[in-house]
């Protein structure tokens, strides 16, 4: 095609559906690439903010263009950019043009934090166990077929403990994904299941009725971000799907993967792995192997955190280790009259809270009994002065002050009773103690490792080595510490 005096038209570029903010543009990048071959002089468009809408990057197709003797022209803002005045000119507008893309940006993404903290969702592809509303946008109802796969799934990872082995079940159970349009995640539009689309679903708090907002800055410092950019967790439109305490404990279950993997593939054998932690530096102690003249070797080796440890103890023999803790555990927990000592320890301590809270209770009720004889008297009084306005004001003020001192007086006893009722209520520390040591020394030889060191976790919060033995950290069930001897440090560190 031939135009007078503006040469020959080579090829029309158009990126349709594509923001002129950046220069991710197939069209774009096809253009530069003309320029850069000499196939093309001069680049004719409507309007400048159709080529760029960013300042910087159109310094740079200024400096290429003048590096290739090419030029650009608009036929909308027809500036001589030979001259310092209609550069200033072309400048000006596509800061202009900037301004506007960055302005339109915010409104919009303040718009979608609103719905966002209403619990409303922003057209994100519906996960799997939920469906859309037609006449509600923005929220969905359980769809039941789904949501029983989606408990199952998280079933399958406390049972498995790892999401190799889930994905292996959930095939078997022909368990499929939700179908997913993404190029990103092929396989999820093919329907099949990867490990990241697992943890996807793991991870996601809409299935216990929470939506999560702005997920992507969750890992960023919060302070350096605008309030619409925080990341946080709010109730969301829709109901859960899944128990509060499976999700909260798959997500423990995931995070203590994710420390042991950093530890290496081989921890995953060694139930003390993050348990057993370093006196000095109160780092967990990682599982490791080597081979030697007697064959393959166990360890738990000290996990460094930056470069070379300084602490003294570097790595510990894992078979005798394992073997002493469980053998002097098994005798603590089982010994005869510890439940008696536990059940002992938390009478007395229950009788300690409850002997604060009386007076307290009894100073509130008397406060209370002296309040309502105060207002039967002054209803009395307001009886005998019904022709008296005056004094009638007075008196209705008067019972106002006092209703309001009785509500708030009503309420601390009320707060008083919840107290006493949790302190009652710390007999159930003593049953689940008592539970969790059946559960360990009846079915710990029927346990996988990661089992071992999931039930290990559930009573014990850390075991540290030292010079005469070992030093356990037990949960709130089991209070204070344990003292484990039979064996030296020096028997145990190599």
């Amino acid at each position: 095609m031939h135009e007078p005096k503006w040469g020959n038209i080579v090829e029309i570029y158009a990126d349709e559906g594509f923001s002129a903010k950046n220069t991710k543009r197939p069209a774009y990048q096809k253009l530069m690439t003309d320029v850069r071959r000499k196939k093309i002089n001069l680049i004719l468009v409507s309007d400048l903010s159709r080529l760029s809408r960013n300042i910087m990057d159109f310094c740079l197709l200024l400096e290429e263009l003048r590096t290739h003797s090419a030029k650009f022209l608009s036929i909308k803002e027809q500036f001589d950019t030979s001259t310092a005045t209609g550069e200033m000119m072309v400048f000006n507008m596509i800061n202009l043009a900037q301004f506007e893309r960055k302005q339109t940006s915010e409104r919009v993404t303040m718009n979608f934090h609103a719905r966002a903290l209403r619990g409303l969702t922003n057209g994100a592809p519906v996960v799997l166990g939920y469906k859309k509303i037609p006449d509600k946008p923005g929220s969905l109802v359980i769809n039941e077929l789904e949501a029983s796969q989606v408990r199952r799934i998280f079933e399958i990872f406390l049972e498995e403990g790892s999401l190799s082995k889930t994905l292996i079940k959930i095939r078997e159970e022909e368990i499929k994904p939700r179908i997913c349009k993404n190029k990103g995640h092929f396989k999820a539009g093919r329907g099949i299941w990867t490990p990241s689309t697992l943890l996807n679903v793991l991870r996601n708090p809409s299935y216990v009725g929470r939506r999560a907002v702005n997920i992507k800055h969750r890992y960023k410092d919060q302070s350096m971000l605008k309030s619409y950019e925080k990341y946080q967790v709010v109730k969301a439109s829709w109901p859960g799907i899944v128990e509060d305490l499976i999700f909260e404990e798959v997500q423990h279950e995931l995070d203590k993967n994710r420390t042991r993997r950093a530890c290496g593939p081989k921890s995953r054998n060694y139930f003390l792995t993050g348990i057993l932690k370093c006196p000095e530096c109160r780092m967990g102690f990682c599982g490791a192997s080597a081979h030697g003249r007697g064959g393959l070797n166990r360890y738990y080796i000290h996990r460094e955190k930056e470069g070379k440890s300084m602490c003294k103890i570097k790595r510990i023999r894992a078979g005798k280790t394992e073997d002493l803790i469980l053998s002097v555990l098994s005798k603590i927990i089982l010994k005869l009259g510890y439940f008696e000592i536990v059940r002992a320890n938390l009478d007395a301590l229950i009788d300690k809270r409850l002997a604060s809270l009386r007076p307290e209770e009894l100073r509130v009720r008397g406060q209370l009994l002296q309040v309502d004889r105060e207002i039967s008297h002054t209803l009395s009084l307001k009886e005998t002065e019904k022709s008296d306005f005056s004094v009638g004001d007075v008196i209705l003020g008067h019972l106002q002050k006092l209703k309001k001192e009785r509500v708030n007086l009503q309420e601390t006893l009320d707060k008083i009773g919840e107290q006493v009722a949790s302190a009652k209520n710390l007999n159930v520390n003593w049953q689940d103690s008592k539970e969790l040591a059946n559960r360990f020394s009846s079915g710990w030889k029927k346990l996988r490792p990661f089992q071992q060191r999931r039930l290990l976790e559930r009573v014990f919060k850390e075991i540290f080595i030292g010079k005469d033995g070992f030093s356990v950290v037990c949960w709130s069930s089991f209070k204070g510490k344990e003292v484990l001897s039979g064996a030296t440090q020096s028997q145990l560190v190599q």
